[in-house]
């Protein structure tokens, strides 16, 4: 069902309780995907928006696969809240704040980066985000052939160095094996923020650990949450399967957004 079609169900609850709380996505969801990830921007209209409901709310923030200091710099609001690297990065007091379960696994990443490293195939990227690694392949000449070149290798090196292995859109990333995702840390800003409502938005396989999250708070009861998942060419059908509601690609979210900042300002 497409959120259109839920202001007057779903939807609703989300104007008539306090302390609403809209997380989201960036990549996919506010930022156009595009071939070379440093090419990513944020739409103004999204930036406009968000700068709108960050007025209004108890809480508009960001959360990123992305390293937390660069998603930050991409959106370009420093009044919102940002985690980065799916929750084990935080932005507060002006500097990255790191999970201190995440410190020890550095040499083991670089382990990782040193191994993978001279594997690349040409068009290749592997980037260090300080807490997780990265290796992007759109950019390969033929990106399913190199997807099945490297996952057995990225499987064998995450059993190895005793990381995680997680796939995105044209992505595979190692992580540390720690119970943090964009799941719990949709948990962490609810508690934090004493949000009695909220709403996370994302489209990618990373966001299903949310998009599950916010049905799993709403069905305990301990807040209203939400999971709007971005419908879009390639979006696993995870996404589809998990989110409450849809949005037609990053104009539908921001005909979500629009939408829900007019609501909360005749509110």
């Amino acid at each position: 069902m497409y959120w259109q079609d839920a202001t007057e169900t779903l939807l609703k609850p989300l104007l008539e309780r306090p302390r609403l709380g809209l997380i989201t996505d960036m990549d996919g969801t506010i930022s156009p995907i595009v071939p070379v990830p440093e090419d990513a921007q944020v739409t103004p209209r999204s930036r406009e928006l968000l700068q709108a409901l960050g007025a209004r709310l108890a809480l508009v923030a960001v959360v990123s696969g992305r390293a937390v200091a660069d998603v930050r710099q991409r959106v370009g609001l420093p009044e919102l809240v940002y985690a980065g690297n799916h929750g084990l990065e935080r932005w507060a007091n002006n500097q990255v704040i790191l999970a201190p379960e995440a410190i020890q696994f550095r040499p083991v990443l670089a382990a990782a980066q040193a191994a993978i490293t001279p594997q690349l195939l040409p068009g290749m990227r592997l980037e260090d985000k300080g807490a997780t690694l990265s290796i992007h392949y759109r950019q390969a000449a033929d990106p399913q052939a190199a997807a099945a070149v490297f996952a057995p290798l990225m499987e064998a090196l995450a059993a190895q160095h005793g990381l995680k292995l997680f796939q995105g859109r044209m992505v595979f990333e190692l992580r540390p094996p720690l119970h943090i995702h964009k799941g719990t840390i949709l948990r962490q800003f609810v508690t934090e923020y004493r949000l009695s409502v909220a709403i996370y938005v994302g489209d990618d396989t990373t966001d299903v650990d949310a998009l599950q999250m916010a049905r799993d708070m709403r069905q305990e009861n301990s807040c209203y949450a939400l999971g709007l998942g971005v419908e879009s060419e390639g979006v696993p059908a995870a996404v589809l399967e998990t989110a409450d509601l849809l949005a037609a690609g990053v104009a539908g979210v921001e005909a979500f957004f629009a939408w829900l900042l007019n609501a909360v300002s005749a509110s």
